[in-house]
């Protein structure tokens, strides 16, 4: 029995070769998504179009676990956009039923005073004086206990269906799947780790990211051991300490918006604007997809207003052949 489990808990991610249903092709893949944050800003409608259905459709088995806490929303950076009124209606979990093969939601409870770690905090002072470092650091740990527990819900699952997901989709509650997301599996030389290059502020962007089987523990338990018990003094916000973290982890990143098209949703769910940043990064990347953002969504008012000249600095798009 013993033997049995430690193979289950150790073996290889399944290997993508072809199409479903083609004759080069051993089974299909299985897929997780994991939805964390807070089910007061949940968008489920493209995530259910452009990965569940799109998936499921190739022929693909489609799990999904939300793990969210259901208290009033907060927003780390607040704008006038995450301003909601009484007439905004945001998504419910239940969209996913009938369309997945397993759907778990947990009304997770984030830590209301999380104990915050010295050098964290003084290296957020530095990245932005204007906002209070404390309580950004404070909600920057929230979300990094939200996403650990979705590991421990992605354990359950696999032990239920008795086998190891291929590939797991990790996204924010508002993070809007602005086109279909293919498995890495279905690219050549895939790499582990796949994020939007836009939007990442001199690291990776955090809205989403696909990643391999083999790369999940590391990278949703590797936030709390990052922050307690082994500091990467060279981060300085989310986005670089999960560049770092994973650099030190050994893990193959690739940063290509085209693959992984995300962007924040503010307001309703079914009208909302978007929000994106770094305006020329988005401009190109858009072009290249054939997306207009006046078809439903438009860009959040403040983000007409806001020009970072030092984008193309760091920017960078790293191209997957098909």
């Amino acid at each position: 029995m013993l033997v049995l489990l430690s193979a289950f808990l150790l073996g290889c991610e399944g290997t993508w070769t072809g199409s479903v249903g083609s004759n080069d092709t051993p089974k299909p893949l299985r897929l997780l998504m994991c939805i964390t944050g807070q089910g007061a800003r949940l968008e489920a409608r493209s995530k259910l179009e452009n990965f569940v259905k799109y998936n499921t459709a190739k022929g693909h088995k489609v799990d999904v676990i939300g793990i969210l806490d259901n208290s009033e929303a907060r927003f780390v950076n607040p704008t006038a956009s995450t301003e909601t009124s009484k007439d905004e209606k945001m998504d419910s979990m239940d969209l996913f039923k009938g369309h997945v093969e397993n759907l778990q939601t947990v009304d997770f409870v984030q830590p209301e005073a999380p104990e915050t770690p010295e050098w964290y905090t003084k290296n957020l002072n530095a990245g932005k004086p204007w906002l209070d470092s404390t309580d950004r650091a404070v909600s920057h740990v929230r979300q990094f206990v939200t996403i650990q527990r979705c590991y421990d819900a992605m354990l359950d699952l696999e032990f239920k269906n008795g086998e190891r997901y291929d590939e797991i989709l990790r996204i924010r509650d508002d993070g809007f799947l602005i086109r279909p997301l293919n498995p890495l599996h279905e690219t050549k030389n895939h790499p582990d780790f796949l994020t939007n290059h836009c939007d990442n502020w001199y690291g990776l962007n955090d809205k989403a990211a696909l990643m391999l089987r083999s790369t999940a523990e590391k990278y949703f338990n590797g936030f709390l051991k990052t922050l307690y018990f082994d500091p990467i003094l060279e981060a300085k916000n989310p986005e670089t300490l999960t560049l770092e973290m994973l650099k030190k982890a050994n893990v193959t990143i690739h940063q290509d918006g085209e693959r992984l098209t995300v962007a924040p949703i503010r307001g309703d769910s079914k009208s909302g604007c978007l929000h994106m940043i770094y305006k020329q990064c988005w401009k190109g990347l858009l072009k290249n997809v054939n997306y207009s953002l006046d078809e439903v969504h438009p860009l959040c008012a403040e983000d007409h207003v806001r020009n970072y000249q030092d984008q193309d600095q760091y920017v960078h798009q790293d191209k997957l052949e098909s």
